[in-house]
């Protein structure tokens, strides 16, 4: 233990020793055996040389200090080096970034102003004494803008704007009021007037001996001059607005008039489009001379403009879907379902018929609801028509149509209820109220009231007569109905003489006149006349369908289900021959089978009453009790005529 001690003793003497810079080890051999005065010296010589190495040693800290000093300071350097360098790319890239904004910005300058198509108004120039007393150039200018923009927005079109020669709409007709000085505006405003094509509206107001004279120019067209006392200033500037909307968008001001109740003058402006040298107006000048003359020249007429607008624009969609319908209101089924699919490959050209956006997003549904309407497709039709109201897009007899689809699926609440508020009736007003008498009366019939039909066909005569065009168009659309309606209340004479008024060509004329054989007893001559319905009308059901109905009236139930199911075939979304063919089976005691019928029927015709009074009935036959119940729970919450609501009664009760 104490030699461990001592060994420590000598260990941290010798360790002090060197930290004062003298060797131990050579002052022990230097001090052995030698003097004092030797030894003294010695030593002073050690510690010199230690006090040397000890400055060496601290002028090296310095040096190394200095150094590190200076790489800290270079070191420091290369940082702020470095971040100027890239702040310098930063820089540049934002000055790049800056100049591509600045290009993008004017590219799409030059390319707003170079599609740029607008109305604008400068002032006018009028009498010192008017300006003064506030009628200022920019007030009338302010007051011709607002009359134009009004009637803008009461044009109702279904044209796309970009196929008008001035395609500006009422965000396009702006008072163009001249700035000073520069600006983006300014900039804006030159381009237009460079690469542009808005139309420059000037005017002036001229005093004359017998009051005012208004006068405005569209380019080098000017209008006629507007004269009166400046006591009927307002309507001076409203007849000075509808002659600048005449020269500046005639197709837009026809529309305008047309849907005001003044069809003569939009004819005239509309023929001059058809017949003029602008070869994109023409095709729909045709149109709108077509739709125009149905009230007052009749079908064949409008067909035959209908026909020539396709000939001088063949991707238009509006003439080719008019021609179907003009065909649906003949009772053309074959020819309205071949029209109608032309007219849907044009919507699905690249044009997509020349028609707004709006318009686009609900055609498909119109014209698909014709080829539905004339392949018995009822529901189907009823969906596409309620959808195309629905989205707000005027089309003529909308209501109507939609009314009749829901009448052939047998819905007559839903029929009364889309006959309350017509749609549209301002495109064509003789011909959309025919509609709507057509609705009515086919309403009427659903629910066996031929009174009320004879009544409201006594509005036909006074409508004809306002509207001399509407004649053919009585003959196929209510003719066969009030003929109907005669023979159910024993009048047979008259139903005879309105019946054989109608075109030989007219399939529904066709089929009421077997269906009118029929109610007299006379069935040979009612198959003679269902042969010839069928004979120039193949492809479609209801001649099928109808004849099938006779046959089982007549108690051939077997004949009666070879029609119904050549009907189905031809129209297999149509309810009618599916439920007269399950009662064929009935007659037949095969109730269970009529079950699928009556269940397949009601994908079709879901608010039939009659149907579901006939399939509770085949339950009950089948057994199905309570199966048979709810049908006839069914029948009770909707239409049913008096003998049906009869059989209901003895049904649950028996």
């Amino acid at each position: 233990m104490e030699e461990a001690e001592g060994l420590e003793s000598g260990s941290a003497g010798a360790d002090a020793a060197g930290a004062s810079g003298v060797d131990p080890i050579a002052v022990a051999l230097a001090l052995n055996g030698a003097s004092r005065e030797k030894a003294d010296a010695f030593l002073d010589e050690q510690r010199a040389l230690a006090a040397n190495q000890s400055a060496l040693i601290a002028d090296q800290r310095h040096h190394l200090h200095e150094q590190f000093k200076h790489l800290t300071e270079q070191f420091k350097q290369l940082r702020l080096g470095t971040w100027e360098k890239r702040l310098g790319v930063l820089l540049r890239i934002a000055t790049a970034f800056t100049g591509l904004a600045i290009a993008a910005g004017l590219a799409f300058l030059i390319w707003d102003a170079s599609q740029s198509n607008g109305l604008l108004i400068e002032p006018f120039s009028v009498p010192s004494d008017l300006a003064a007393r506030g009628l200022t150039g920019q007030v009338v200018a302010a007051q011709v803008l607002d009359r134009v923009a009004v009637m803008q927005a009461q044009t109702v079109s279904q044209r796309a704007q970009a196929s008008y020669a001035n395609s500006w709409n009422h965000e396009d007709i702006k008072l163009d009021i001249p700035e000073t000085g520069v600006s983006l505006t300014e900039l804006d405003n030159f381009l237009r007037v460079k690469l542009g094509h808005d139309t420059h509206v000037t005017g002036e107001i001229v005093r004359t001996p017998t009051g005012l004279s208004l006068t405005a120019r569209a380019g080098a067209d000017a209008t006629p001059s507007v004269t009166g006392t400046e006591a009927e200033m307002d309507a001076l500037v409203q007849r000075l607005a509808e002659s600048i909307y005449k020269l500046t968008q005639p197709y837009r001001y026809a529309v305008y008039l047309n849907g005001h109740g003044r069809a003569g003058e939009a004819m005239e402006i509309l023929k001059a489009l058809a017949l003029g040298r602008t070869v994109a107006e023409r095709p729909w000048g045709y149109n709108g001379w077509a739709v125009a003359s149905q009230d007052s020249q009749g079908p064949m007429v409008a067909l035959g403009l209908m026909r020539k607008a396709i000939l001088v624009g063949p991707d238009n969609y509006l003439p080719q879907n008019n021609i179907a319908d003009v065909e649906a209101e003949l009772s053309l089924p074959e020819q309205t379902i071949a029209d109608a699919r032309k007219a849907l490959q044009i919507l699905s050209g690249p044009g997509h018929g020349r028609i707004s956006a709006e318009a686009l997003a609900i055609a498909p549904d119109v014209t698909q609801a014709f080829i539905d309407m004339a392949s018995g497709a009822y529901h189907d039709a009823a969906q596409k028509s309620s959808d195309a109201i629905a989205s707000g897009v005027k089309t003529t007899g909308a209501s109507a149509r939609l009314a009749l689809a829901e009448t052939g699926e047998h819905d007559l609440e839903a029929a009364r209820a889309a006959m309350v508020e017509p749609f549209g009736s301002e495109l064509v007003p003789g011909l959309n109220a025919l509609a709507g008498i057509v609705a009515n009366m086919t309403i009427a019939r659903e629910a066996q009231d031929w009174t009320g039909m004879a009544s409201v066909a006594d509005t036909i005569a006074p409508l004809a007569q306002k509207y001399p065009g509407l004649r053919l168009f009585a003959l196929t659309m209510t003719a066969p109905l009030l003929a109907y309606a005669d023979a159910q209340l024993d009048r047979k004479t008259e139903a005879e003489a309105v019946i054989g008024a109608t075109p030989a060509d007219c399939y529904n004329c066709l089929i009421t006149r077997a269906r009118i054989a029929e109610l007299e007893g006379q069935h040979v001559r009612a198959d003679y006349w269902f042969a010839r319905a069928i004979d120039g009308q193949k492809s479609i059901p209801f001649g099928y369908s109808y004849w099938g109905q006779a046959l089982l009236d007549r108690g051939q139930p077997d004949a009666a289900i070879k029609k119904f199911t050549v009907a189905n075939q031809k129209g297999p979304h149509f309810a009618d021959p599916l439920e007269g063919w399950g009662e064929a089976l009935m007659a037949k005691n095969q109730s269970h089978l009529a079950l699928a019928k009556f269940a397949e029927a009601e994908k079709y015709a879901p608010n039939w009453g009659r149907l579901h009074l006939k399939w509770g009935e085949a339950l009950v036959y089948a057994s199905k009790k309570d199966e048979a119940r709810a049908q006839f729970s069914r029948a009770a919450q909707l239409d049913l005529v008096a003998a049906d609501r009869a059989e209901l009664a003895r049904m649950n009760h028996g």
